[in-house]
């Protein structure tokens, strides 16, 4: 049986609380204030606050161990085991409220619980997590705060990020306002299940993880131009925070009831906030964005669990996680890979097109989209690019969905990247013709002559759709992304019926979706198209095709 080693794990904590305070020090010369703090129940703590930085606008980093003979309500009301025993709780929590609205306010803490009696075994556990709370979404941000959160836990069970995650989906949530306060990332508590050694381990894998998971998005975001209407919305969504850190926080409400020092307590809450009342967003804006893109749970780092499934499935060992590299800093971050030994690289916005610049060598779809998503060191060390949505795409259509491109009429709408790597694989299926249909004509028109050469294309702008009639629609556009729809006619969709697909996918129906099934067409998002492009990646880097369908099932229950 493991021995359970306070002392260790106090001393872990102040260290810990040393290490994030050195390197946020590093960022901001703000100067901090440190308070050493006693309890008269029993214990104490260490508090270091600092606030009106350049780029911190509050920070705190407090560690404390506080004791007792008899628990608070909040702890023995669901543990009624507790009562009667003396107890210790430790932990280091911290707080970063930013300057700049686009770079997110991040919470984590980390913590220790023992109680004890005499002739009884002593009920201990850990508990911690982090969790960030962006005014402004953004997707990379979010998979690579997912993706290191998952590597943090990924050595003790794959089972547990996904777990972690929910219950931090879960615990982040304000029941009065029916939404998340977040993106989430992990949360545990009562934790003892791997034993002391590993649970503590596990606890330390998280603390140790989290400069690792917001540093690189802070030092990104730290100096975008903002005005007064970002600086207003932070405020505003700032509420929030407050709302939940006073309400529903059982940590907030432990460390009153338990007289902890409410200076320390309450230093997690911003310094300047705001209500409106009755305020919304206006549709389509950034603002409103953040509602129906990000405010919302979903699963963030899908690639390293589909790549996982893959190499399961083919019996290989595999290790696939993201990075977050900085902008103009591609070829060095891929020079940095390639020649520590990695084998393959998903690429994506904003870098596909310098990965199309950094590979020497492509194929022939590649070429033709003038942009990479996968690039594969090939057994001579060169690097091939290639591009893998288009395939992803039609390997859905047609083997997953089961629908016919052959000889059908097709709509694409949009006219960006996106749609432009979608279009050689889409004419190798021999539709009768294609339709390229974009809110600015030259650009559809533009489309239609690169790619005229593959097959029958056509340009047109989105106002002269009216009348036609297609037998498949793509959807290719980033509306779905906002929330917003599109303005199409009723007569696109066929009497006989119509297939719509939107490359786009949620956990519900995407707008265009929706569209098209009020319409009375069938209609699939494109979460398959993500699992297929996926598996042409795996091939290209393995030489083994996976099988998709069970792995799009998978993420499709976990959406």
């Amino acid at each position: 049986m493991d021995t359970i080693d306070k002392q260790k794990v106090k001393d872990y904590l102040l260290g810990l609380q040393d290490c994030i305070c050195s390197a946020l020090r590093a960022e901001d010369s703000v100067a901090w204030r440190e308070d050493n703090w006693t309890r008269d129940q029993g214990g104490g703590g260490r508090s270091r606050v600092a606030a009106d930085g350049t780029d911190f606008e509050k920070v705190g980093v407090n560690f404390s161990h506080v004791y007792g003979d008899q628990l608070p309500p909040t702890a023995s009301q669901s543990r009624p085991e507790l009562a009667g025993r003396s107890w210790q709780a430790m932990g280091v929590s911290l707080v970063i409220h930013p300057q700049n609205p686009y770079v997110p306010t991040a919470h984590a803490n980390v913590r220790f619980f023992i109680a004890e009696k005499d002739g009884a075994d002593p009920v201990w556990w850990f508990g911690g997590g982090y969790d960030l709370t962006p005014y402004y979404g953004n997707d990379e941000d979010c998979r690579h705060w997912h993706s290191t959160a998952k590597e943090a836990c990924d050595p003790f069970s794959l089972e547990l990020y996904p777990r972690l995650k929910r219950w931090c989906d879960d615990y982040f949530y304000l029941p009065h306002r029916r939404e998340p306060r977040g993106i989430g990332g992990l949360f545990f508590d009562d934790f003892n299940e791997l034993g002391f050694d590993q649970s503590f381990a596990l606890m330390r894998s998280v603390g140790d993880s989290f400069l690792s998971a917001y540093m690189p998005i802070f030092q990104r975001r730290r100096k975008m131009a903002y005005g007064e209407r970002e600086r207003k919305f932070q405020l505003y969504r700032r509420g929030r925070y407050v709302e939940f850190n006073l309400v529903h926080d059982r940590g907030t409400l432990f460390g009153l009831q338990s007289d902890g020092r409410t200076e320390s307590i309450l230093m997690s809450l911003p310094p300047l906030v705001r209500w409106d009342y009755d305020w919304s967003p206006e549709p389509g804006s950034d603002e409103a964005e953040l509602y129906n893109k990000y405010l919302i749970q979903q699963e963030w780092v899908r690639s390293p669990m589909i790549h996982q499934m893959f190499a399961e499935q083919a019996g290989q060992q595999m290790e696939y996680a993201s990075q977050l590299v900085e902008e103009n800093n591609f070829t060095a971050a891929a020079d940095h890979f390639f020649l520590n030994g990695g084998k393959g690289l998903n690429v994506t916005v904003p870098f596909k097109q310098d990965a199309f610049n950094y590979a020497p060598n492509k194929t022939k779809r590649a070429s033709l989209a003038g942009a990479v998503n996968t690039l594969t060191m090939q057994p001579d060390g060169t690097v091939l690019g290639d591009t893998t949505d288009g395939v992803g795409l039609v390997g859905d259509i047609v083997n997953q969905l089961n629908w016919t491109i052959k000889s059908k009429r097709v709509l694409v709408l949009g006219a960006g990247g996106a749609v432009k790597g979608i279009l050689e694989p889409l004419l190798a299926q021999q539709p009768q013709h294609v339709v390229i249909a974009n809110r600015t004509l030259s650009k559809a028109l533009k489309l239609a002559k690169d790619f005229a050469e593959l097959g029958y294309l056509l340009g047109c702008s989105l106002e002269m759709l009216d009348g036609q009639e297609f037998d498949l629609i793509i959807n290719g556009t980033s509306a779905s992304l906002h929330g917003s729809k599109l303005s199409l006619p009723k007569s696109l969709i066929g009497a006989e019926g119509s297939a719509c697909y939107d490359m786009m996918y949620g956990p519900s129906p995407t707008p265009f979706v929706q569209w098209a099934l009020n319409g009375g067409a069938i209609a699939s998002d494109g979460l398959g198209m993500l699992v297929g492009q996926a598996a042409e990646s795996f091939y290209g880097w393995r030489g083994v095709r996976p099988s998709t369908t069970e792995v799009l099932k998978a993420l499709r229950n976990a959406l």
